[in-house]
């Protein structure tokens, strides 16, 4: 009996370890820094892309606003921001505006937002979303909703390059993909998500919604497609059925992917809007694909939830949690920043580190 109990025993710890292999988030996160890894004094941080250079720095590419503006500001006033630390828990320390409004002759003239940075055969590559409009940058607090849903229309995916993250950057002239009026995908190009091979050839995972504002009020669907290039300046090519991603076995309402390739498999880390995939609204999930296009889930595919527990002993449950993207370190996911809103409404950059036995 003993030897029974000893062999199940063995058994479950093998099981419990094969799973955390296969799942390298699913209860392993460490206590968060109660500072997060990047704030600013008088703007709203939102996100945030690390990469480690060549210096042993870690660099970190995030969304910025004028706090006194409020959340909906992002999409008329957001702008990308460098930000340097010597460890990937921070606190990171703001350096400069990488990715700057530059003008209304721009598609991405006024606004850019959501980045996600890669360092490929000696250039750092920086996909993110930009927009233009009509209309003067709001400046005061009460920017009408006419102003916010004529911006978001116009979200579009683009690619920056440069030999350092200081810059200079060189930015496309145009974005990399256009809506499909009447498709699934017929309202934005917004999140991407690429992962850039060795041959510097691109997978890239975008969000799309299939009507813009203000039809958008009664249809607020929100899925992934899929687009691959043979370098990353392009040009980009929709694929798969419908050149939407298949997520089996459950299909939701999904947002802000982040994935990477492993040499033989796609992962993604990403967050549902409901509580279809993990049994929270808001928490997220983990899925993997052969091919970039099919995508599946495992029996347990939760890898986040919004109940965080931080270095000082506090646990709490986060109204907001968005925008996963992953350090990936000697090829294992080591860290995920996350945009967060507390409970009393401070919204700031964290950082979640992994356990390091992974």
């Amino acid at each position: 009996m003993r030897n029974i109990r000893f062999l199940v025993v063995i058994y479950l710890i093998c099981q419990n370890t094969l799973f955390a292999q296969n799942n390298p988030f699913y209860n392993q996160w460490e206590p968060s820094p109660k500072e997060g890894a990047f704030q600013m004094e008088d703007y709203i941080v939102w996100g945030g892309s690390v990469i480690k250079g060549e210096d042993g720095l870690y660099y970190m590419f995030a969304s910025r606003w004028p706090k006194h503006l409020g959340m909906s500001a992002w999409v008329t006033n957001s702008e990308i921001v460098l930000a340097v630390a010597d460890k990937p828990e921070g606190p990171f320390s703001f350096k400069k505006v990488v990715l700057p409004a530059r003008g209304k002759q721009y598609w991405d003239g006024m606004m850019t937002h959501n980045p996600n940075i890669h360092y490929h055969d000696g250039k750092y590559i920086l996909f993110y979303i930009g927009l233009n409009y009509e209309f003067d940058q709001p400046e005061k607090v009460g920017a009408t909703r006419e102003l916010y849903e004529e911006a978001w229309n116009h979200k579009r995916i683009g690619v920056a390059v440069a030999d350092s993250p200081f810059g200079p950057w060189k930015r496309m002239d145009a974005p990399i993909l256009q809506p499909r009026p009447g498709k699934w995908d017929g309202a934005i190009i917004s999140n991407p998500a690429p992962v850039i091979h060795e041959d510097g050839s691109v997978l890239l995972i975008y969000k799309s919604a299939p009507v813009p504002y203000p039809a958008r009020n009664q249809n607020r669907t929100m899925n992934f497609g899929v687009a691959t290039a043979s370098h990353y300046w392009g040009p980009y090519e929709r694929k798969g059925e419908d050149n939407q991603i298949k997520l089996l076995p459950i299909s939701s309402d999904v947002e802000d992917p982040y994935i990477w390739y492993d040499g033989s498999k796609y992962h993604m880390l990403a967050k549902c809007m409901n509580e279809a995939i993990t049994g929270e609204s808001g928490a997220g999930f983990l899925a993997s694909s052969e091919d970039g296009l099919v995508w599946k889930t495992s029996e347990n595919p939760i890898a986040y939830s919004r109940n965080i527990t931080f270095s000082n002993g506090e646990k709490v449950n986060l109204p907001k949690l968005e925008r996963p993207q992953v350090l990936i370190q000697n090829g294992q996911p080591s860290h995920v920043y996350f945009a967060c809103r507390n409970p009393e409404g401070q919204i700031f950059n964290m950082v979640r580190p992994l356990r390091r036995n992974q």
